[in-house]
């Protein structure tokens, strides 16, 4: 096979983190008794994706991010509460969320038996710790390399590395797969790595930078376990 280690992101590739997203934001408003409207948690997820672009961006970090994003929430939706409480609670929810995108199970299943998985996700390691180990993925991953434990977020190339050195790996034996243009892909490039964009919707952008570009998990399998 052309590879020998599949790097996979995990929320939006394997996991579908929207969907637990929204559990977990219901039973914090619901927990702290703020309205659980449309409108707030809109207002929620774009104070939220717009820290984790400036975590990108590295114009901050996770320890701020984790609370900053419910100072902002509640500025702008004119709510009241300490927002370091708030993400306390809503984290320990987001910890229990581990709903699967269609095909993960098997696809990790079949990858496994052929070459190892390592998980490479931008995150929070209580969260992600939560999650991952106690999912039904787990007797699957090989490892697991989380930005906060690593110190440094992709796109930045370290959590690449700190994969292939968990893996004995050169870059040229693996690839990685990930659904953030702005993320996964970009930390691929960087680290010499072959990657392959998914986006289990479709929506394929023309510029996406990456070696492959799928729609489905199966499309993915076959790429990585090509001859």
């Amino acid at each position: 096979m052309k590879y020998q280690v599949l790097l996979s992101d995990a929320d939006g590739t394997l996991f579908d983190f929207k969907a637990g997203e929204r559990n977990a934001i219901r039973e914090t408003f619901q927990h702290f008794s703020f309205p659980v409207t449309e409108e707030n948690v809109l207002c929620y997820h774009h104070a939220n994706d717009e820290q984790w672009k400036r975590l990108e961006r590295g114009e901050t970090d996770q320890t701020r991010l984790r609370w900053e994003r419910f100072k902002i929430f509640m500025e702008r939706a004119g709510l009241t509460g300490n927002p370091h409480e708030i993400s306390e609670f809503y984290e320990s929810r987001l910890g229990m969320q581990q709903i699967l995108l269609p095909g993960a199970l098997e696809f990790c299943r079949e990858v496994s038996a052929a070459m190892p998985i390592y998980l490479v996700t931008n995150g929070l390691a209580r969260v992600q710790h939560s999650r991952f180990e106690s999912s039904v993925l787990a007797p699957y991953i090989a490892g697991l390399v989380i930005s906060e434990e690593v110190g440094a977020s992709k796109p930045d190339p370290a959590m690449v590395f700190e994969a292939l050195k968990m893996a004995g790996a050169k870059p040229g034996e693996a690839v990685l797969l990930g659904d953030s243009v702005t993320a996964d892909i970009p930390a691929a490039k960087k680290a010499g790595v072959d990657s392959i964009f998914i986006n289990h919707e479709g929506n394929i952008p023309e510029k996406h930078g990456a070696n492959y570009a799928v729609s489905t998990l199966e499309a993915a399998r076959k790429i990585i376990l090509e001859k």
